[in-house]
C-alpha cells in the first residue's frame, strides 16, 4: 500500500515538475506579413518566457543567444527541395551585474541597446519590425508558398562549461512552436 502511495506521489511530483518546466515557453503574440511594396515584410512580437535556471544564468552574466529562423518554401515542395529563402535573426541578451543593465545586441548589425529592466530588454528582443524576407519580384505569380518561423534559445552559443547541463536539462530547451503562413503573390 505504501509503495503504491509513494509511486503515485512520485508520479504526481513528476507531472507537476513537467508542467512547471513546460510553463516557460516562447511564443508569437502577433505576426503580420505584408506583400505591398518591393519586399515581403514581417512584423512580429515574440514573447520570451525564461525558466528559473536560464534566468539565474543570465543574472550571473551568462550571455544568452536567441535565434529566429525564417523559412520560405514552395507549398508543394518535397522535404529535400531547397528553400526559396532561409534567414536567421540572431540576438544576444546579456546582463552586466556591475552596472545593473541588460544589453541586447543584434549579431548581424552589431548594434547594441541597454535597458534598466529585464522585461524591457526581452520586449525589445521580441520586437521584429519590417524584416525583409524576399523581394516580391523573386516570387512566381500564382505559385503558393509557405512562410514558417520559429524562435529558440541557442544552447550551442552558451559558454562551454554550461553546455552539457543545458543539453540534458529541460530547463534550457526553450523554443516556440512553428508559426506558419501561406501566401500567393
Amino acid at each position: 500500500m505504501r509503495a503504491g502511495l509513494a509511486c503515485a506521489g512520485l508520479l504526481l511530483g513528476t507531472l507537476l515538475l513537467a508542467s512547471a518546466v513546460a510553463a516557460a515557453e516562447f511564443g508569437f503574440d502577433r505576426v503580420e506579413v505584408g506583400m505591398g511594396g518591393e519586399y515581403v515584410l514581417i512584423d512580429a512580437d515574440v514573447s520570451y518566457d525564461l525558466t528559473d535556471a536560464v534566468l539565474e544564468a543570465l543574472e550571473h552574466g551568462v550571455p544568452l543567444t536567441f535565434e529566429l529562423h525564417v523559412q520560405l518554401r514552395r507549398a508543394d515542395a518535397w522535404i529535400w527541395d531547397k528553400d526559396v529563402v532561409e534567414s536567421r535573426i540572431r540576438s544576444v541578451l546579456r546582463y552586466h551585474p556591475l552596472s545593473g543593465l541588460y544589453e541586447v545586441r543584434d549579431l548581424a548589425s552589431g548594434t547594441k541597446e541597454s535597458f534598466a529592466t529585464r522585461e524591457a530588454a526581452l520586449r525589445t528582443l521580441g520586437r521584429i519590425r519590417a524584416f525583409p524576407v524576399i523581394r516580391v519580384d523573386q516570387l512566381e505569380s500564382g505559385e503558393h508558398y509557405v512562410l514558417r518561423m520559429q524562435t529558440f534559445l541557442d544552447i550551442d552559443a552558451l559558454p562551454l562549461p554550461l553546455r552539457p547541463k543545458a543539453y540534458i536539462s529541460p530547463d534550457w530547451g526553450l523554443e516556440s512552436k512553428t508559426w506558419e503562413w501561406r501566401l500567393q503573390p
